[in-house]
């Protein structure tokens, strides 16, 4: 005798962390701009050999996203974009169980996986010794007067959307942010006197 199975129902929509959507910024929009084009300038013209060179143009690139477009328009487009990709990926599973997964999770875990990548990224190689292969993780390296496009697409996306992932992932995610933004906010006003 055969039995109809229940349809997937759509997972309930999760309330956002309580500290979501709440920016409160650490630089002026000088800083932030003298910091964007430092990070660009770093990147683009190789300064420094190229491990430390990624590290210090990433370093210094998500904090300048985070103050400069958190919860802009382009926050908002990117977010919409990205969960509209995964929307039409469920959707496409023709009614399958997985089809009832929440967008919004889903995206917050690709976002702490991102973080997870990066911090594989910016680990000294020396470390691969006790982390294994997760510490020879790179950013693909870019040639002179090029930047570096992985690590900039890695920028662009934790900047805007940190907030977003739940769980232990995304207290560590946005705890490393903000203390990136703490430790860099004041290098505008010291290098070239933006207040």
């Amino acid at each position: 005798m055969l039995h109809a199975l229940p349809t997937p129902s759509p997972t309930p929509v999760p309330a956002p962390h309580p500290d979501a959507g709440i920016l409160v910024h650490t630089m002026s929009p000088t800083a932030v701009a003298v910091l964007l084009l430092l990070a660009l300038v770093v990147d683009y013209m190789s300064v420094g050999p190229n491990s430390i060179r990624d590290r210090v143009a990433f370093v210094l690139a998500v904090p300048a996203i985070r103050e400069g477009f958190d919860g802009s328009p382009l926050d908002q487009w990117t977010v919409q974009t990205a969960s509209s990709g995964i929307e039409q990926l469920l959707d496409a599973t023709g009614g399958a169980y997985i089809a009832g997964a929440s967008i919004n999770v889903i995206l917050g875990a690709l976002v702490g996986l991102l973080f997870v990548y990066v911090i594989g990224c910016m680990l000294p190689t020396k470390a691969s010794k006790k982390l294994g292969r997760f510490a020879t993780l790179t950013f693909p390296q870019s040639p002179l007067y090029r930047l570096n496009t992985r690590l900039w697409i890695a920028a662009i996306l934790l900047g805007l959307m940190a907030d977003l992932p739940g769980g232990t992932v995304g207290d560590v995610t946005r705890g490393c942010v903000d203390f990136l933004t703490g430790l860099v906010a004041g290098l505008p006003a010291w290098l070239f006197g933006a207040a």
